[in-house]
């Protein structure tokens, strides 16, 4: 959106960071996506041979979990970022700039609800040490943490729908040159008396900010908070634990 300008009649130049971020995106597509396929197929392999009364399932289901994440910000995001770093031109539809948007923040959104389920998992660990846990308590305990994980990241991206469109960036040329990007900017962009593509109380600076200060709280504050709280409690735990071993 940065590179959003009709001055010049034609598409702008590359920029040094784009060029930055083109290397950077392919090489950790070259490292991430082999790397995570191997992790992914020894978590199988360990899962289907482990004791399932053990504790150590529910634990290789949620790195099961997060590597799945992982992946899918690799295909979701990272790739076709790549794409379109090259192309330097949105290629797509209006209907593929809204589901990229949509699929790339479910998977942001995934990656931190599941660090946050393991850091839950690990303090429900500690927190109930002493106690005799009933077969398939803590997996199914477990597939519910990660249900709700799935259930919310994909339910929270939903606003990239409404927010994100395409726009002709060079509407006055004779070849269109489009780009995908969020409300706010299209409207600063184009001129003063267009229509808006959205109803106007979406585009007042009250729901953008709303919008941004949602999003990091969410995928950053919120996840935070949760892990800060549930290691502090682990490490306060493992403390006594340790001192009364001790003793």
């Amino acid at each position: 959106s940065s590179n959003l300008s009709k001055d010049s009649g034609s598409p702008p130049e590359r920029l040094l960071s784009d060029t930055v971020q083109l290397i950077f995106l392919t090489i950790v597509l070259l490292v991430g996506l082999p790397s995570n396929f191997l992790v992914l197929k020894r978590i199988l392999t360990h899962y289907k041979t482990t004791n399932k009364d053990s504790v150590k399932p529910g634990f290789l289901l949620l790195k099961l979990n997060l590597t799945i994440s992982d992946l899918m910000l690799l295909f979701f995001y990272a790739a076709p970022k790549l794409v379109w770093n090259i192309t330097y031109e949105w290629k797509g539809t209006d209907s593929m700039c809204k589901t990229y948007n949509y699929l790339s923040m479910a998977s942001y959104y995934l990656s931190s609800n599941i660090t946050v389920c393991i850091a839950l998992e690990r303090l429900r660990t500690v927190l109930g040490a002493a106690k005799i846990r009933a077969r398939g308590e803590s997996t199914k305990s477990i597939r519910l943490l990660l249900f709700f994980a799935w259930f919310f990241a994909f339910f929270w991206s939903f606003p990239q729908f409404v927010v994100f469109q395409t726009v002709d960036v060079l509407p006055d040329n004779n070849e269109p040159w489009f780009q995908c990007s969020d409300v706010w900017t299209i409207h600063a962009f184009r001129e003063t008396g267009t229509a808006p593509s959205v109803p106007t109380w979406i585009l007042r600076p009250p729901m953008q900010t709303a919008y941004e200060l949602a999003h990091l709280l969410m995928v950053f504050w919120a996840p935070l908070a949760a892990l800060s709280a549930s290691y502090a409690i682990i490490a306060i735990r493992m403390a006594r634990y340790s001192m009364e071993s001790s003793q």
